[in-house]
């Protein structure tokens, strides 16, 4: 695996590189928010959001969406994933939901 410094200049490069799946899924993640520079490196952390923007049939299961329908697949930390909410979203009456605790 190439180190952080190779990284970056292959991404600065324009270069494709080869990221095993195992590394990909450990690597930190950034809010998508322009100027935000929070990272995580486990986007599951309790207010972190996931968003997956396509186009195309709605799916219930994202495993379904066709890759190249996809126009963005991002994190948004707590701050963020709530001002988008609370400023952004049209108002349906209640939070987002909590999934946690439901099966």
């Amino acid at each position: 695996m190439a180190n952080r410094h190779e990284r970056r200049k292959n991404i600065k490069l324009g270069r494709a590189e080869i990221v095993r799946i195992d590394d990909f899924i450990n690597m930190p993640s950034m809010c998508a928010w322009e100027g935000c520079h929070c990272t995580t490196s486990n986007a599951d952390n309790e207010g972190w959001s996931k968003m997956v923007l396509y186009t195309g049939k709605t799916r219930t299961n994202f495993l379904n969406i066709d890759p190249r329908r996809i126009a963005r697949d991002c994190v948004l930390c707590p701050e963020h994933a709530r001002y988008l909410d609370e400023h952004l979203l049209k108002d349906i009456g209640r939070p987002l939901r909590h999934l946690e605790g439901t099966a």
